[in-house]
């Protein structure tokens, strides 16, 4: 195992992923919403990067919910469904109905390994829960057609958001570090281009620790229940006197295309 594949740190168990995605299923929308125009300046950069046509085959892999994709195709009119990969099926059962949308149910690097030719992939926070990523890019490489791009959208490992410390420190260790990813991407073989977005968010103190409290990051779900409210205790102490808080999203757009 070489120094980009080896983990920094224990990964979490994938009982612990599961449980995360099962018991937000029906929430995910709303805690990852958290302004009107969030979503669609979100999507709109995709489009944008990933070049997306509509005879494009497009992969939304560990797209969960469809949120994202559902949004897309309100500004591109696909004329085959998209496909959304997860591994949970509480979370594809939020996109199942939607005509637009093919639903297949694995996780990614499992998807990667079948038989399929496809333009455009997208994941969007999804990279960091593949463990052996080059094997996950080798596969997708394959998978592409000549041209085809695949979009990596995340957070970086340094977050700066209004939790508790022991949270920030337990991302650092966990979060996919840009450079490893497109020195990785690069060494697949994709041409590789990296922007990013920041999003100031505004969003009520009460709200934000009942996001915390209910574990919307995978991050939180490795934390006891005493942990988090000792941390959540460590919030409402820094956080005296505000009702409202504003902190900013940072998210990398790491594109590779695979050349023509």
């Amino acid at each position: 195992m070489n120094e980009l594949t080896k983990p920094k740190h224990q990964p979490f168990t994938e009982k612990l992923v599961e449980d995360h995605y099962k018991n937000l299923s029906n929430s995910y929308d709303d805690y990852l919403l958290y302004s009107p125009q969030f979503v669609r300046l979100m999507t709109k950069k995709m489009i944008q990067m990933l070049d997306l046509k509509n005879n494009d085959v497009f992969v939304d892999l560990g797209g969960g919910t469809g949120m994202y994709t559902k949004d897309i195709l309100e500004q591109v009119d696909l004329k085959t469904p998209a496909i959304l990969v997860d591994p949970f099926a509480e979370m594809l059962g939020q996109a199942d109905s939607h005509p637009q949308i093919e639903c297949k149910q694995h996780d990614g690097l499992a998807f990667s390994e079948l038989k399929g030719d496809y333009d455009k992939v997208l994941m969007k926070e999804a990279v960091h829960h593949v463990q052996d990523k080059s094997r996950l890019f080798g596969n997708l490489f394959e998978r592409l057609l000549p041209g085809g791009k695949l979009l990596l959208v995340h957070v970086p490992p340094e977050l700066d958001y209004p939790i508790f410390e022991k949270a920030l420190e337990r991302a650092r260790n966990w979060h996919a570090d840009p450079e490893d990813l497109r020195r990785s991407l690069f060494e697949t073989g994709f041409q590789v281009e990296h922007e990013f977005i920041k999003y100031p968010h505004s969003i009520s103190k009460e709200k934000y620790i009942s996001m915390v409290r209910t574990g919307y990051m995978t991050v939180l779900s490795s934390f006891k229940d005493e942990e988090i409210e000792e941390g959540i205790r460590e919030m409402e102490t820094n956080l005296a006197g505000k009702s409202t808080l504003e902190f900013e999203d940072h998210f990398d757009f790491i594109l590779a295309c695979k050349p023509a």
